[in-house]
């Protein structure tokens, strides 16, 4: 890497020092960092392998076409492009998770009007619910039957790893133990849940569907300089030398920055 390269790049990071500045809890930085450093590492999925295997394409045909340092250009604009695509593909998931939620808390609190027991009330509603959830519930109601509820309720609240599914735990825990109020406990929960999956749907409706749009801005963007580069032969030349990818990978640095000022609370918030 010659020096001019180095003096790019650090000049590329003093900007988005400034345009990353945590000047408050709601930052990108500390959004970022809470959602990605900070959070639990899951295993692999075919997901995670898709997005690594599309960041280092993009970083191998920046290779083979120009250069390293467009390479790199190249996996960073890849990289947001991924990133724009996964917040709408989590906020899907979540928007699925939530209904499938209110679903069951709505079971649930019409059950616990006419069921003789809790249990009785969670093996009616368990087998109406699709999907994880479904699965989940379904398991739950299994397990009351060999087991108990208050585990198999904590297990249920664990696989979901959703606030509401918690709070059905401590609901469905309390009405095991003998509390008087858990039919309108229920009640309640079905209005928390029927608003959460409220919000997620307008999130993902007015937010997170919107996000894919920064992947097709940076694709066209980078057709514009491709196109641009072969009408113009002194571009061209001038674009793939030297000074030319290191302008190219300073703008994919900024745009990158620029980007996940939008992309970073998007993404803590679509979970």
């Amino acid at each position: 890497m010659t020096g001019s390269t180095v003096i790019v790049l650090l000049a590329g990071i003093a900007l988005m020092s400034v345009i990353w500045w945590p000047n408050s809890a709601n930052s990108p930085t500390t959004l970022l960092l809470g959602s990605v450093v900070l959070s639990p590492r899951p295993s692999l999925r075919a997901g995670t392998i898709a997005a690594i295997v599309a960041v280092g394409l993009g970083f191998v045909l920046g290779l083979l076409l120009v250069g390293a340092t467009t390479g790199l250009a190249a996996m960073i604009l890849t990289t947001v492009g991924v990133w724009s695509v996964a917040v709408q593909i989590r906020s899907r998931r979540s928007l699925q998770a939530s209904d499938e939620l209110a679903q069951l808390t709505n079971g649930l609190a019409n059950q616990a009007l006419v069921a003789p027991t809790v249990v009785e009330a969670v093996r009616q509603a368990a087998p109406l619910i699709p999907g994880q959830v479904g699965s989940a519930a379904r398991r739950m109601a299994a397990e009351c039957e060999t087991g108990g509820l208050v585990e198999a309720a904590n297990r249920f609240a664990t696989a979901i790893r959703r606030p509401v599914a918690e709070m059905l735990a401590t609901v469905l825990t309390e009405a095991f133990r003998g509390g008087s109020q858990w039919v309108g406990l229920a009640g309640v929960l079905a209005e928390e849940a029927n608003e959460a999956a409220d919000t997620a749907r307008h999130f993902h409706r007015h937010v997170a569907a919107l996000m894919p749009q920064i992947a097709v801005t940076l694709v066209m963007a980078v057709a514009m300089l491709a196109i641009t580069g072969f009408a113009a032969k002194d571009v061209g030349r001038w674009l793939t030398s030297p000074p030319g990818q290191q302008l190219l990978l300073l703008l994919a640095v900024l745009a990158a920055a620029l980007c996940a000022r939008v992309l970073a609370p998007a993404w803590r918030l679509s979970r």
